[in-house]
């Protein structure tokens, strides 16, 4: 259930495998142009063979806070790439399609489930949509995304914090460095960062981020961050005078996985479990990865006969064996959204300071590298991350008075 990366992604895992029928059941539009800016990296389309959705590559990445502190990366070959959302969706449902037998529900929500249970098992499954239709299946897969259909039928705890990101998609800019992929930082046009990807010399998205408790947060809020930014935020508001929006993105992903994927016959991916990256929001690579795995993890219980929860959870535990550490360790950092501007410039001075690879180890998988007795180092001991830092060796010794 869903249309988007991580509902198709399932599907053609699927399809490709065993002769099923499937069911897309999707709210709005498959591959919906109003989905905010994706970033992800050339292996992950490589493996994934979609190339043709790419709209830039960049060899070239920028950390930058608002007051003018801010770290650059040079990259020999592309690094990063930005896609076209709906192009990447309309892709990956056409090799639906010819894969296997598909059946697709647009504009159409689930409003209901049902489960019919013995002791020991779930038996069947049935939806209520909002057509009127009453559907039966072995097996849900729910990409329903920040809608959590299945979580809050299921009554399970939800992500505690959400990203609530807002851009637009200009065009007639004046774009010095096409290559160039900007991240921001800081909290003055929302704590929950910003983006410029660049297309061409003449196009880009750009947008920011506010970060809250709540799943639901006024658009104004975010739209009017974004409009302040375009007009004073330097160099970009350079680059932006004069230009044209030719479309607004805006959505809503939540920070931090569910506690679990498989609840009987149901299996969870994409936004919907929470799998978005907790530290840079990046949901393209985890919508596919975790798609192809719950694919291949209903395909092999399919060939096995059997619909129990332990060989479905194989799902969750190989998604745990590759992103748990990862993503709790991001999850206790959650508080640094809410850091004032000085620890924000504080920490991309101290990333100024870190090779190419290293930083990647951040963007991909949250890898911070060991202390170094170099620039770096000193770089760190005159932040303010320094002081915390000691201050936790000095009581773990015993030495500070209480």
């Amino acid at each position: 259930m869903g249309g988007g990366i991580s509902g198709l992604s399932t599907a053609l895992s699927i399809c490709g495998k065993m002769d099923a029928t499937i069911l897309l059941i999707e709210k709005g539009e498959i591959g919906d142009s109003s989905k905010t800016s994706p970033f992800t990296f050339p292996d992950v389309i490589k493996q994934f063979n979609l190339s043709d959705a790419v709209l830039q590559k960049y060899t070239r990445f920028t950390y930058k806070s608002p007051t003018g502190v801010s770290a650059s990366f040079e990259y020999e070959i592309p690094a990063f790439v930005t896609i076209n959302y709906q192009k990447m969706c309309n892709i990956l449902l056409n090799r639906v399609r010819k894969a296997g037998s598909v059946t697709v529900l647009d504009n159409v929500a689930a409003l209901d489930l049902e489960e019919t249970r013995t002791l020991f098992s779930t038996e069947s499954l049935k939806l209520t949509l909002s057509n009127s239709d009453k559907i039966s299946c072995d097996i849900l897969v729910d990409a329903s995304g920040s809608s959590f259909f299945a979580a809050t039928k299921l009554g399970l705890k939800l992500p505690a914090l959400y990203s609530h990101p807002f851009g637009e998609f200009l065009e007639a800019c004046k774009i010095e460095d096409p290559t160039e992929l900007c991240i921001f930082t800081g909290n003055k046009y929302g704590n929950g960062g910003g983006w410029f990807y660049p297309i061409d010399g003449r196009t880009a998205r750009f947008g920011f981020a506010a970060i809250t408790k709540s799943r639901t947060f006024p658009k104004d809020v975010v739209e009017n961050n974004l409009k302040k930014a375009i007009h004073d935020f330097y160099p970009y508001n350079e680059m932006l005078m004069g230009s044209k929006c030719k479309r607004t993105e805006f959505g809503t992903i939540p920070i931090g996985s569910l506690q679990r994927f498989v609840w009987g016959r149901i299996l969870i991916v994409g936004d919907a479990a929470g799998q978005a990256t907790p530290w840079y929001q990046e949901g393209i690579r985890p919508a596919l990865e975790g798609g192809q795995l719950c694919g291949e993890t209903i395909v092999e219980a399919y060939k096995r006969g059997s619909f129990r929860r332990k060989f479905l959870m194989k799902y969750q535990h190989i998604w745990d064996d590759k992103n748990k550490q990862s993503y709790a360790y991001a999850k206790e950092r959650a508080t640094s959204y809410f850091r004032n501007q000085e620890q924000w410039d504080n920490s991309v001075r101290y990333q100024a300071s870190l090779t190419p690879r290293e930083m990647m180890g951040i963007i991909r998988y949250c890898h911070f590298p060991r202390m170094r007795s170099s620039v770096s180092s000193r770089n760190f001991h005159s932040s303010g991350f320094a002081k915390i830092f000691r201050e936790t060796i000095l009581k773990i010794h015993g030495k500070i008075k209480r």
